[in-house]
């Protein structure tokens, strides 16, 4: 099972770095596009919204024909995409190769969520989820730092041809290990069987809580993620090199939440660490519209990325315990909605930037982010076992 998942981080650090690396890239492929950077972040919903979508299509197939085994053939097809993508000649090509990609890797991190959840029990699955978040945040860093690296070194095109290599890779080893260990259900659930699982799912109040918070979750921090590393090029006039390690201190943040995980469950419990995350998150959102000197932002992004995973992640490990008996479904469901928002917050985020200014922008976010958490926290539930009413 280690070495699972072990093979699980290693697929999700290529996927959130093929997600993120666009965030740096955004003022250079606007540039050479003639384009605004709020209309070149179509390149970020471009991914997140078949990301999200086609959740709700792989997790009844994940459940049906092996989690695992499902995210290593989705890896292998996002190769060609994630490739051809370097091939780009128009904003239209890029954006439609993104779809494809983010329609490919809509198999994997979601799966694996599921999967930990099915091998390990609730009681001690935060931890176990925590080191799977390792791969999270190294992919997080690897994006937005080797995405500047790139850019203002070499041509941004070729960080497309690196990752498609990387892909390839994971997806080869993840199915010698599928091929090890099937863990396919018993029996294909018919369309109208799954429709009623998410009927349910809705239906119940403290799964739609979490589905409500999650959506939200992705038009205020995901969504506006996107445009920080455009602030930084911007408001402070960084080299694209320097713009990727500034927003590699997010992940940093993240590396410290997880090297805390085991103490910080302990010591906060879920309720406080969904609330004091947030509230760490948004204030990091609004502090960074307004710090005097780039050297400054490192240490509020640092802030940012360790106040994120302490709300992200334990939301993560609400949205495994929504279905105990179809939980690749449920968890789909979950992220679905999840990158929806994150969909939308990149769309309203760009018009909002075009028209009233990034300062505005983030404040609303964070302030936003805060509110979710403080909201969330005091309505959580933190005995987990399915849905309840």
């Amino acid at each position: 099972m280690n070495l699972t998942i072990l093979l699980l981080a290693a697929v999700a650090f290529v996927v959130v770095a093929v997600m993120t690396v666009t965030g740096p890239l955004l003022p250079l492929i606007a540039e050479e596009f003639g384009r605004s950077v709020g209309q070149v972040g179509i390149i970020v919903t471009a991914f997140a919204v078949p990301y999200g979508a086609f959740q709700i299509v792989f997790g009844p197939i994940g459940d049906r024909y092996g989690k695992v085994r499902v995210i290593a053939l989705a890896m292998a097809a996002a190769t060609l995409f994630v490739a051809l993508s370097g091939l780009s000649r128009t904003l239209g090509e890029l954006a439609a190769l993104r779809f494809m990609s983010g329609l490919c890797m809509a198999a994997t991190i979601p799966l694996a969520m599921a999967w930990i959840a099915d091998e390990v029990p609730a009681a001690v699955r935060q931890p176990v989820i925590g080191r799977y978040v390792n791969g999270l945040v190294l992919g997080q860093i690897a994006g937005g730092a080797l995405g500047g690296i790139v850019a203002e070194y070499f041509e941004w095109r070729h960080i497309f041809y690196v990752f498609a290599c990387a892909t390839a890779v994971v997806a080869a080893a993840l199915w010698t290990r599928a091929e090890h260990g099937v863990d396919r259900s018993a029996h294909a659930r018919p369309l109208r069987e799954v429709l009623a699982i998410y009927a349910g799912l809705f239906r119940a109040r403290r799964s739609r809580r979490i589905i409500i918070v999650g959506t939200l979750e992705g038009v205020f921090i995901f969504g506006v993620l996107a445009y920080f590393g455009a602030w930084l090029r911007h408001a402070h006039g960084l080299d694209y090199a320097r713009i990727g390690i500034v927003l590699g201190a997010y992940g940093l943040g993240g590396m410290i939440y997880a090297a805390a995980v085991y103490r910080l469950v302990r010591l906060l419990g879920e309720r406080r660490m969904v609330a004091w995350g947030a509230l760490l998150l948004g204030s990091g959102f609004v502090l960074f519209a307004w710090v005097p000197a780039w050297w400054l932002c490192p240490l509020v992004l640092l802030a940012c990325g360790f106040g994120f995973y302490l709300f992200h992640n334990t939301m993560q490990m609400q949205a495994t315990e929504l279905s105990q008996e179809a939980r690749g479904t449920a968890v789909a469901l979950w992220v679905f909605m999840l990158f929806l928002g994150q969909g939308f917050g990149v769309f309203v985020a760009g018009r909002l930037i075009d028209a009233a200014g990034y300062r505005l922008t983030f404040c609303v976010a964070g302030l936003g982010i805060a509110t979710l958490g403080a909201w969330f926290a005091r309505r959580m539930d933190t005995h987990h076992g399915g849905p309840a009413h």
